[in-house]
């Protein structure tokens, strides 16, 4: 994608946490303004209101497609779920993979009160405690099983994986592959992820009308042994308000319309992809919607 696109180095999100930084991405707006100041925890009553715009809202009006694939984080009661927020098509978890009471996955005592980790297929919980070794394959394959189906309209893919966050996971295929340990081998998947994804792009011969925007919605994981990234050179990372934190990488990858092998040392951040994308789209603003 680097090769082929524009990679952004100093690429902000509005967090280093999950729920306000995805919240951020999808709605042009600090976190703190459409009341998703913090991570959320299953089953709380609090969500992503389905009255904010999100770009599933904006684009999902012109035509398009919309589908979310992976972890949602915005609230799990069926009015902040993503059929609710502008997305036609759901498949995946609610919110982080650790959040579990099985204590092999998650040690920490509150979890204990957690219920069991919900796969999510539209509205419907189909699996309880999915084999997560198998989650980044299973949300691969149902990315580009919606972007097969729609490939003649417009679309709009999100495809947030659970991995790297932790518990890490990794299918059979990439176990031991890496010289980095467990992560390198997660790393490692969500890089075939990635190409198979550009891949499908390629064979139906859309990539030249389609933008694909790769990024992270916080830090790595810091301390955890063979199971932690690493920002640097920046300082400390998940969790933290440093560079580390919150300054993540960016690239954006659409022949004909971004130049190749570019570099832009810009300050971007995540809140900005809204309006770039009105931009490009030729749209206003939407009425009663506030971007920051």
């Amino acid at each position: 994608m680097a090769a082929e696109g524009a990679t952004f180095t100093s690429f902000y999100v509005a967090s280093s946490g999950c729920s306000p930084s995805r919240a951020a991405l999808l709605t042009g707006s600090y976190p703190q303004r459409v009341s998703m100041p913090r991570v959320l925890s299953p089953q709380e009553d609090v969500g992503l209101h389905p009255d904010e715009i999100t770009i599933a809202d904006l684009l999902k009006p012109l035509g398009y497609a919309t589908a979310a694939v992976g972890k949602w984080h915005l609230g799990d009661h069926p009015e902040h779920l993503p059929l609710a927020q502008g997305f036609d098509e759901y498949f995946g978890l609610p919110y982080s993979n650790d959040m579990t009471p099985d204590p092999l996955k998650n040690p920490n005592p509150p979890a204990r009160r957690w219920p069991p980790l919900p796969l999510i297929d539209q509205s419907e919980v189909v699996e309880l405690e999915p084999d997560q070794s198998q989650l980044t394959r299973r949300y691969t394959e149902r990315a580009v099983d919606f972007i097969e189906r729609n490939a003649d309209r417009p679309f709009f893919l999100y495809l947030p994986h659970s991995m790297p966050h932790l518990p890490l996971f990794v299918s059979e295929r990439f176990a031991g592959a890496s010289t980095r340990g467990l992560y390198g081998d997660v790393i490692m998947e969500l890089d075939w992820s990635v190409g198979e994804v550009l891949a499908a792009l390629e064979r139906l011969e859309i990539d030249q009308q389609t933008l694909v925007v790769f990024t992270s919605d916080n830090g790595p994981w810091l301390n955890y042994g063979d199971h932690a990234g690493s920002a640097a050179p920046l300082r400390e990372g998940k969790a933290r308000i440093y560079e580390g934190g919150q300054r993540v990488p960016l690239m954006a990858r659409w022949p004909g319309r971004i130049e190749p092998g570019s570099t832009s040392d810009a300050v971007v951040a995540a809140i900005d992809l809204y309006p770039t994308l009105l931009d490009a789209l030729n749209l206003p603003k939407p009425k009663g919607h506030l971007i920051d």
